[in-house]
């Protein structure tokens, strides 16, 4: 009978954790793409051996599965504008928080009128993806200068990429870009230029995660996400461990923040949370910042 009772109490522990039992967790890194803006992430083999959905509206509700099975309550999903407004009419439970992708500051034909007008009209409450790094450019180059302010007027939150991006995209679809260009430093001038910015460092610098930890500790309104580096390769895991442990002994791993940097594979979100799950030194109060609290403090209110 004992042995029994121990057998049904195992196999009760080892069941996964379901969506009322897990935490509400907020995923600041999420991407959408409509037929122009794919990247080639539609059907394709990804990182890790994932497959990619077959088309938008899969990628939406393949998407949103991952949402319900682990309790993502926010996502600040990032894509081309018509992209973001298909996922928001299909959007009926008030997840996703609508973020604008560039890479260039003419990207869409997009202006700084433009822009403003999307701003006052609510299609954008977070800008970024800022992908400066793919176009050989930087956030402190003059060209972002205009849409900066255009944020810091409205309180707008800015997500910039740090790091490196997709082994060979030089060669490809990306040949302005180069390593260097994604140092978190580069983008230190805007802290000075708009201290009143909302403004979060995505992928926590990737290979630099340890300037971005001195960024953090220097300029206190500095967040950062872990997105990617959670799931991609273990190097990325690599960077996301050391980055997570030196955080938290530094004492700003209450500016740490979730992100999956799902693309085209909705299954990074659970290997990203799997992944986070494993760090041992990370305690429940740690994960429950990183996943919810630290995301909502900085999103605001309005979220």
């Amino acid at each position: 009978m004992i042995m029994r009772l121990l057998a049904v109490i195992v196999c009760l522990l080892c069941q996964p954790i379901s969506a009322q039992q897990r935490q509400p967790i907020v995923d600041m890194h999420v991407h959408s793409y409509d037929k122009a803006h794919d990247s080639g992430h539609y059907g394709e083999i990804g990182p890790r051996g994932l497959t990619g959905s077959p088309d938008q509206r899969r990628h939406f509700e393949e998407t949103l599965d991952q949402f319900k099975q682990h309790n993502v309550v926010k996502a600040v999903v990032s894509g081309p504008p018509q992209s973001i407004e298909a996922w928001l009419r299909w959007d009926e439970d008030d997840r996703i928080v609508p973020a604008l992708y560039m890479e260039s500051p003419t990207d869409y034909d997009l202006s700084p009128a433009k822009f403003e007008k999307m701003v006052k009209a609510g299609s954008i409450r977070v800008f970024g993806e800022i992908g400066a790094y793919y176009s050989g450019t930087t956030l402190s180059d003059s060209a972002w200068a205009p849409y900066l302010e255009i944020c810091e007027q409205y309180d707008i939150p800015v997500a910039v990429h740090t790091g490196g991006g997709a082994p060979g995209g030089t060669y490809a679809w990306a040949p302005k870009a180069r390593l260097s260009m994604g140092d978190p430093y580069l983008i230190e001038d805007v802290l000075v230029r708009h201290p009143n910015l909302r403004i979060y460092i995505m992928h926590a610098g990737e290979q630099w995660h340890e300037r971005t930890l001195r960024l953090m500790e220097y300029y206190p309104q500095l967040y950062t996400d872990v997105a990617v580096l959670l799931w991609v390769t273990p190097t990325a895991q690599r960077y996301a461990r050391e980055f997570l442990e030196n955080a938290k002994h530094a004492g700003v791993l209450d500016r740490v923040m979730f992100g999956s940097d799902q693309m085209g594979w909705p299954q990074a979100i659970e290997l990203s949370i799997n992944y986070l799950e494993s760090l041992e030194f990370l305690s429940d109060k740690d994960l429950e910042n990183i996943y919810y609290n630290n995301a909502m403090k900085f999103l605001g209110p309005e979220e």
